[in-house]
């Protein structure tokens, strides 16, 4: 039998937002519930495989010190940094990244989690209803493995990357058409590279680009990255996915085999080379953008847009993965960021919901700068902070700025 709960802050979708948000919900002393339909926190930060949490830091000539935000950010970096300290900030191109392993991100979630005796996390759960009474959502459904759960919050927040719970309760939402919305991108873990070729991140493209002009793969193969480990003989390759057809984990796979063994006919480097693992899901990188009460665009973030209500730094570029130009750059000025205004985290129209990560109220643009797992994570400690000032005021702490 299902359970009808009360609580002051739901949570929907524990990735790298959703934990940052309950967290500080629960430590302002809300009684907060995490909702997540994996077995694990982190999401795409976990399940991605990918090698390092971007947008922290100022990007510019020199390297800062610092996460460009504080709050807890900053303490998820220095708990990362305690049990890892030789995984420091690295520069790649123009920005500034931190490596990081998925499983030391795992357990600084499960540490920070448990720390908060009001903060109860249901996992194997997914929001299947939400229900409004005016301009307030009331009741939130669960479907737990197969039980249903009737959830009642004062405060329902959207972290599940897709604008789920808010498309749920109605809200208007953004949606770039199939042909303009970016790139998915899988990853492929290799191990037993011969990796003296420090040309390889130049050489696998080109060969791959060849081969699919060849029609040996399809044409998004030739937006495949390859980039090093932090171990020897250890490297990376980043598939990029554009057409639903092409999402299936088998499917990519089974195409990944393949790729390794065009590459190893082709380069010396890749002869005794092979799959150590996988992402455990294709990764979106756009989905809904809830329309909030104010929209961040590309003008805003290129000019250092700076905002009354402004409550999240970011200096990550527009990082666009065109479906038919692979990736696309645009960089601020070297050592300025933009601000996210609190009007993009707060659904228009729904008093009593937020969104935060990747489901903020952005332009199709916009969003290759603010979905990157730095910036979502301060995203959803702010929303989190908003969440219980709103309970305990009766509005939101930046209401009435612009």
């Amino acid at each position: 039998m299902g359970k009808e709960k009360k609580c002051d802050v739901l949570v929907v979708g524990a990735g790298v937002s959703g934990v940052a948000a309950a967290v500080a919900a629960a430590r302002s002393g809300m009684r907060t519930m995490l909702v997540e339909k994996d077995s694990f926190l982190g999401g795409t930060g976990y399940s991605g495989l990918l090698q390092h949490i971007c947008g922290l830091y100022l990007n510019g000539k020199t390297m800062q010190e610092e996460t460009l935000n504080d709050g807890i950010v900053r303490e998820i970096v220095s708990r990362l940094y305690q049990l890892s300290p030789r995984n420091k900030i690295k520069k790649i191109g123009q920005v500034y990244v931190l490596p990081y392993s998925r499983e030391y991100l795992a357990s600084v979630f499960n540490s920070m989690c448990r720390a908060e005796d009001k903060l109860t996390i249901m996992f194997n759960a997914a929001a299947v209803s939400v229900n409004k009474v005016g301009d307030k959502v009331v009741e939130v459904g669960l479907d737990q493995s197969g039980t249903a759960h009737k959830i009642f919050p004062r405060v329902l927040i959207d972290c599940s990357g897709d604008g789920e719970a808010a498309f749920m309760a109605g809200a208007d939402y953004k949606l770039s058409p199939a042909s303009k919305r970016q790139l998915a991108g899988f990853i492929i873990h290799l191990k037993g590279l011969n990796t003296g070729d420090e040309t390889l991140p130049v050489k696998v493209p080109y060969y791959l680009s060849k081969a699919a002009s060849a029609k040996l793969f399809p044409s998004y193969i030739r937006f495949t990255v390859f980039s090093f480990g932090e171990a020897p003989g250890e490297g990376f390759l980043k598939i990029n996915p554009g057409h639903e057809n092409s999402r299936s984990i088998r499917v990519i796979s089974n195409r990944a085999e393949n790729m390794l063994r065009y590459l190893s006919e082709k380069l010396p480097s890749f002869r005794d080379a092979y799959i150590d693992g996988a992402s455990l899901r294709v990764m979106d990188r756009e989905g809904r953008r809830p329309i909030g009460e104010y929209t961040l665009t590309e003008d805003d973030i290129l000019n250092a847009g700076k905002f009354d209500d402004g409550v999240v730094k970011n200096s990550w570029p527009i990082e666009l993965w065109d479906r038919k130009k692979g990736t696309l750059y645009k960089y601020l000025k070297d050592g300025e960021y933009y601000e996210i205004p609190f009007r993009c985290l707060k659904v228009k129209g729904i008093s009593n919901l937020l969104c935060a990560g990747r489901c903020i109220s952005v332009s199709h643009e916009a969003l290759g700068s603010t979905r990157v797992m730095g910036t979502c994570m301060s995203l959803g400690e702010q929303a989190g902070l908003a969440s219980a000032y709103y309970i305990e005021n009766g509005r939101y702490p930046h209401e009435g700025r612009k």
